[in-house]
């Protein structure tokens, strides 16, 4: 991470660590001056030379990258081929046909990914943020892409940091530095150099890009703008890290090199027997086109895409965006989770966790104590949302619960006098006048209130030691009467009694423990990894049920990005979650990037496949079972094309080797392809989840079929081709026309009757929930092959003719065979395709 710049340039020399420095010496490197600022001229020229002051132009959808995406599928190349082949041999119908698949399937793709692109967008805020800065002796604002090293910037509670800056001047000065560091709570600022060596996470004398102001305020030095902040060094990690292919790209891939080598072979093969046969040059190729288009199920690429479509629809419902539609099959596939702590299993606020009075108080009294030593009243507001300081939130919220009002607490009281809290005081000292006497009220570190106080309770030091040990930051607070004629000063708080002591958390949210035990009943392994504190962390995993060895605290992006490469060289799938600048090198790392939408930063957000809108980790688990539901529908879609297309080949490999002839027409086998298997198959991707669906490890296949799913695909594909070879013989008996279209109909039917069989593997279609877009289609696709076959205006296209009533029962008789056959093996106890395939829930 880049914490000093150029040495050729004055405004970022290289030198010792700035927050190892003093202020005077950052001021002698910088050139700059710590009271007056910058010269305007001084900075002009700064920012011709080093550039603005941002890490780069704000981002738009990418549409041309998201179409080439469309067109690059390895199943889309392969249709490419055949709609080349086609229009070569002048099957131009046949290539229009093709054609027209394409362009379906890459428009659901761009419509989809685009969509999610511009929701992202919308979600997302500028990195260029105002500043104030000291120029010329005087304050003023600017935008803070013109900041540039060496300004002087003016920090207050609410107002962003602009850039990386050394702090020389500070007055209760808090930051939150979640997004960068993974710190839960607000970091106290001061100008105290520190060790060189320290974690950016303990360097309490610099305040950094992109972190927001809690409290107090400051003036800082910029040491380092654009890319050569702490962010940008974060951004550049983050584009060195390439994502890698999805396992649904990788085993699809491997699919259509094998279709292709497949069909290359079969072509070769079968219009060489022809060649033999003594049929004409033309006429073999011609059949060859036939058995290429016949090895190629053309539905396959709009069937995956829309049911990737549909999943993402689905998810989006629920709070989830995916940025690349085949992320949803990814997640299914996920078998370790990455996730940040803060802001994505804990709400990423600080709450009272308990309240221990000391003898002879009660709760209620140190809440009051604690309220009225807040600065000051907490600014006069009942509304904890609109509280400045975190802490003082905090404790106004539990004293809401417990039903104490504000009004009631400054009831009758005037304040007198008061000091916000500092690093070097530290605690927060308020004198109020109840018209008696003063009172003193104080809250701050328990060892700082230990020194001022007359006693500290020894029962309350055991609490606060066990506090600290569980990762909780504790307050003491104390109180003091006063006399009228005191003298007002910052010692005005000695004497005091302890009231008791409150604990602060960063409270996980209600949904995750619930998600982490859904996570690991479903076999995913859940990884802490944090920026936090060690001790917070463990806390926050025990809680969650997590051992040890899953956290990772003070962990830097560096760190997050080493594991995530590490798991992945195990074989893991691993998915990434977080809302933080520091996040993002991971999240684009990952098999699955998560960036939390709500809360989280913009870089995180581009950096991720997934978006969430509700930051919800349960939403995570929800879109994991979506994944899974998706990849076994995906597998089921394969499947059922897959089975048609071996045995259209089978039955072309038979009848042309034995001299029958061309089984079917090109048109015809594009046909069946296309609509009556392509329609059924994106119904079929909208099948109900699985009763295992998140009770069973996930899959680790490297390929989508092992070598047992082959057997039983090679097993339907060959009932199909017997049947409609047994179609295409008894129509020869008539002539080739009729055997055409015997042959056709039985393998359009035969697949309409088998896509019910297709649902479970291993449970038959009546002990199935009803899937009605299922029956829909299969009734429309039916529609399709009759008209094909009995409207006559659509002979001479589709090379049909009508079939006699006798013909037409021959035919739904072959056609029901191949479901019989697998309903049969059903019967006998063996799943057809896969031992561990899913059955889907039974009601």
């Amino acid at each position: 991470m880049p914490s000093t710049g150029d040495p050729s340039r004055a405004e970022q020399p290289v030198a010792r660590a700035p927050h190892a420095l003093d202020a005077a010496g950052v001021e002698l490197l910088l050139a700059a001056d710590r009271l007056e600022g910058l010269r305007s001229a001084e900075a002009a020229e700064r920012l011709a030379r080093v550039g603005p002051n941002r890490l780069r132009p704000p981002r738009r959808p990418a549409y041309t990258r998201i179409a080439l995406r469309q067109l690059a599928d390895p199943l889309v190349l392969l249709l490419f081929g055949a709609t080349l082949v086609s229009v070569g041999v002048g099957e131009a119908a046949e290539g229009a046909a093709i054609g027209a698949v394409i362009v379906l399937n890459a428009v659901i793709g761009f419509v989809q990914e685009a969509a999610a692109e511009r929701a992202v967008v919308a979600l997302a805020a500028s990195y260029v943020v105002p500043a104030s800065v000291v120029r010329d002796g005087l304050e003023v604002g600017i935008a803070g892409e013109d900041v540039v090293p060496g300004d002087l910037l003016v920090l207050r509670a609410g107002s962003r940091v602009a850039a990386d800056a050394r702090v020389v001047s500070a007055s209760g000065l808090e930051a939150d530095e979640s997004a960068l560091t993974g710190e839960s709570l607000p970091v106290v600022k001061t100008p105290a150099p520190v060790d060189e060596h320290a974690s950016l996470a303990e360097r309490p004398s610099m305040v950094y890009a992109g972190t927001g102001v809690t409290r107090g305020g400051g003036r800082a030095l910029v040491w380092a703008t654009g890319r050569e902040t702490e962010l940008g060094g974060i951004e550049q990690l983050g584009e060195s890290a390439k994502a890698p292919k999805t396992p649904l790209e990788r085993r699809l891939t491997l699919l259509a090199r094998q279709m292709v080598l497949v069909g290359i072979l079969l072509t070769v093969a079968l219009t060489g027997a022809m060649l033999a046969r003594g049929s004409s040059l033309h006429t073999a190729f011609l059949v060859g086109v036939a058995v290429a288009v016949a090895a190629v199920p053309e539905g396959l690429a709009a069937s995956i895409t829309g049911a990737l479509a549909l999943g993402s629809r689905a998810l989006s419902r629920r709070g989830a965006i995916l940025r690349r539609l085949d992320s949803i099959e990814t997640l299914g596939q996920t078998t370790v989770i990455c996730t940040d702590k803060t802001g994505t299993l804990t709400e990423g606020r600080v709450r009272v966790a308990g309240v221990r009075p000391a003898e002879g108080v009660d709760e209620i009294l140190v809440l009051t104590g604690a309220l009225l030593a807040s600065t000051p009243a907490v600014d006069g507001t009942s509304d904890p949302e609109l509280v400045g300081d975190a802490i003082d939130a905090a404790v106004l919220l539990s004293a809401l619960e417990r039903g104490l009002s504000l009004t009631e607490v400054t009831a009758g009281l005037r304040l007198v006098y008061d000091i916000p809290f500092v690093a070097e005081r530290g605690r927060v000292t308020v004198v109020w006048d109840d018209g008696g006497m003063w009172t003193v009220y104080v809250k701050g570190a328990p060892e700082v209130l230990a020194g001022r106080a007359t006693d500290f309770p020894g029962e309350l030091a055991e609490v606060v030691e066990t506090w600290a040990d569980e990762g909780l930051r504790v307050l003491a607070v104390g109180a003091g009467r006063l006399g009228r004629d005191v003298s007002l000063s910052e010692d005005v708080d000695t004497g005091l009694s302890i009231l008791g002591v409150i604990a602060l958390h960063d409270p996980l949210r209600a949904s995750a423990l619930g998600a982490v035990e859904a996570a690991v009943s479903a076999g995913i392994e859940v990884r802490m990894v944090t920026g936090d504190h060690p001790r917070t962390a463990r806390t926050i995993a025990r809680a969650l049920g997590l051992p040890e060895s899953a956290v990772s605290a003070r962990a830097t992006p560096e760190d997050k990005l080493r594991l995530v490469e590490e798991l992945q060289s195990r074989g893991e799938v691993v998915a990434v979650t977080g809302d933080g600048i520091n996040d993002a090198p991971a999240l684009r790392r990952a098999d699955v990037g998560i960036a939390m939408g709500r809360t989280g930063t913009e870089a995180a957000r581009e950096a991720a496949a997934v978006v969430l809108t509700d930051d919800e980790f349960a939403t995570i688990v929800s879109a994991i079972a979506g994944g899974r539901r998706i990849g076994d529908n995906i597998k089921k879609v394969v499947a059922f094309l897959l089975s048609a297309n071996l045995g259209e080949v089978l039955l072309f490999a038979v009848a042309v080797t034995a001299g029958l002839g061309v089984p079917m027409a090109v048109i015809q086998v594009l046909l069946v392809n296309l609509v009556t298997d392509g329609l059924p198959a994106l119904a079929l991707a909208r099948d109900p989840a699985s009763a295992d669906t998140m009770t069973r490890p996930p899959r680790r296949e490297r390929v989508l079929f092992d070598r047992r799913a082959w057997v039983g695909l090679a097993f339907v594909g060959a009932l199909v081709g017997a049947a409609a070879l047994v179609a295409f013989l008894l129509g020869r008996t008539t002539d080739s026309a009729h055997a055409q279209t015997m042959a056709f109909a039985t393998v359009a039917l035969a697949e309409l009757i088998f896509v019910f069989s297709c649902r479970s593997w291993r449970l038959p279609p009546w002990r199935l929930p009803a899937n009605w877009w299922l029956v829909g289609t299969v009734v429309t696709s039916t529609a399709f092959v009759l008209a094909a076959v009995y409207v006559h205006p659509l002979h001479e296209p589709f090379k049909t003719v009508s079939l006699t009533g006798g013909e037409l029962v021959l035919v739904l008789a072959l056609a029901a065979l191949p479901a019989a056959g697998t309903e049969a093996v059903k019967a006998f106890g063996h799943a057809l395709i896969g031992a561990r395939s899913p059955a889907v829930r039974e009601d």
